[in-house]
């Protein structure tokens, strides 16, 4: 099966099973919403950040190690399942060890036996078989669905269970922790790989590990900067409604967009020998994920109010404006993971690290002068700065690879043209009585005309480009093998 078919039936593959699995979140998130409070949730954001941090300092890059490897064996397999146990261990002792620091830090005295607890999540991921990192070596997404599927559905039980009984920040703590651990014996049973304990190729790993775990640190820095500021400067509550959109807008990307997505980097590292091969499959995959952001970032740009007040409710209402600005973090927060994903895939790590440094002080420095008047600035100017930042990376790229931004703009003209024609057409409806139909009204229809509008405007403008006729030629046999 070459490259690019296996790629486009994993992404199906990948997008059906998180259709499922963000449809329990979405209606997780709807449930939550009406049942915590926004200092709950800013807890819970205060939690997620430090785990996530700590998490950060044992992320050996292991997966993205196996992917881009010419060859892999049970050692290598196995060094990585070794290395992810032990220090995502000790990790967690220092978490346990560190948390009374943390919550007297953040002033929140409740983060104490919530950090310890959430930290357990930690070695209970690192359990499972490194197996699952052949599978997407080799894009066999297949076996990953079924174990998905039960891990978010004990998941989401557990979450909606506690919620409903004693409403807390403890539902979601402990929807981590049954996840991590459906997880991790569930992988057992969708792959035979048993690993050993083994440190054998711990020089080799963790020469290629040291600067994605430096980048990892430092883009952790990058992507949590302003949630630390609005904690310092604003409160917990104000953090808790801050991050609450923040995070919804980041829904289709973590849903959909960036697990499909997931193939192209065994693709693009399939093709880094060719430089004509490279080219075109990074300019093919760039291409293909603007289409995709394009217009779902136009319709959260137009109907933040509607889109808050029907999912969230009235309550979180004076948070509603901070979706504008957070579409254009969606939009770049998508495509900074492809351009990373791409150069990663080169295995130049090193230089990632050096515009990462350089890249997030430039970030902290302005959100601290300029975005701490008040929350609207510190969105605002998070946002414009995604998009800079990401612009710079993709400028990068393209000297690297020789991809051609002219011609992925060109490539990319249709769903600018076809999202801001659907746009002007969906604007001029008549306003429904009831928010949630008129969020469906305009949403369906938004999505019809869109995808009508760009591949009628593709037709026009790509019939001579062989990215659109591969496009086309895919799609075609996606849909054979359906039916």
């Amino acid at each position: 099966m070459s490259a690019s078919l296996k790629v486009v039936k994993s992404a199906g593959l990948l997008l059906t099973l998180q259709v499922v699995q963000r449809g329990l979140g979405i209606i997780s998130t709807l449930i939550l919403a009406r049942l915590l409070t926004p200092e709950h949730f800013g807890i819970v954001a205060l939690v997620t950040i430090a785990i996530q941090f700590f998490e950060l300092l044992v992320d050996t890059g292991n997966q993205q190690y196996i992917v881009q490897k010419d060859s892999v064996d049970k050692e290598d397999l196995n060094t990585a399942w070794s290395m992810d146990i032990l220090i995502k261990s000790a990790i967690a002792v220092l978490i346990i060890a560190s948390a009374p620091a943390l919550a007297r830090w953040f002033t929140e005295p409740d983060l104490t036996a919530a950090l310890a607890v959430a930290s357990l999540a930690l070695p209970l991921r690192a359990l499972k078989t490194p197996g699952m990192m052949r599978l997407a070596r080799e894009i066999n997404y297949r076996p990953l669905f079924t174990l998905t599927l039960w891990q978010k559905g004990l998941s989401f039980i557990t979450v909606i269970g506690i919620a409903l009984v004693e409403p807390s920040y403890w539902a979601i703590i402990s929807g981590n922790l049954v996840s991590a651990a459906v997880l991790a014996f569930g992988s057992y049973r969708v792959d035979n790989h048993r690993p050993q304990w083994t440190l054998s190729r711990f020089r080799q790993q963790w020469g290629f590990s040291q600067w994605l775990l430096l980048r990892g640190i430092v883009g952790f820095t990058r992507s949590q900067i302003d949630n630390l500021m609005v904690s310092r400067f604003f409160g917990t509550t104000q953090l808790g409604g801050y991050n609450l959109v923040r995070e919804m807008s980041l829904l289709p990307a973590l849903s959909a967009i960036i697990p499909m997505s997931e193939p192209l980097l065994a693709a693009i590292a399939e093709g880094r020998h060719s430089a004509s091969k490279l080219a075109y499959r990074v300019r093919f995959s760039l291409g293909l994920m603007i289409s995709l952001l394009t217009p779902l970032t136009v319709f959260m740009y137009l109907y933040p109010e509607l889109i808050v007040q029907v999912l969230l409710g009235n309550q979180w209402s004076d948070y509603a404006p901070l979706l504008r600005p957070f579409s254009l973090f969606f939009f770049t927060f998508c495509l900074f993971s492809l351009i990373s994903d791409s150069i990663i895939a080169q295995g130049r790590v090193k230089m990632l690290f050096c515009f990462d440094v350089v890249s997030t002080i430039a970030i902290a420095v302005t959100l601290y002068y300029w975005g701490t008047r008040n929350l609207s600035d510190m969105a605002w100017l998070r946002g414009w700065l995604a998009v800079g930042t990401t612009a710079a990376l993709l400028i990068l790229l393209n000297n690297q690879t020789k991809f051609g931004l002219f011609r992925l703009a060109y490539l990319c003209l249709p769903a600018a043209i076809g999202s801001g024609a659907a746009a002007w057409l969906v604007c001029h409806l008549p306003a429904e009585s009831a928010p949630i139909m008129e969020l469906l009204t305009r949403g369906g229809l938004f999505v019809v005309l869109a995808t009508g509008l760009t591949a009628g405007f593709a037709m026009l403008l790509l019939q001579h480009c062989e990215e659109w006729h591969q496009m086309k030629n895919l799609a075609f046999s996606a849909l054979r093998r359906v039916f």
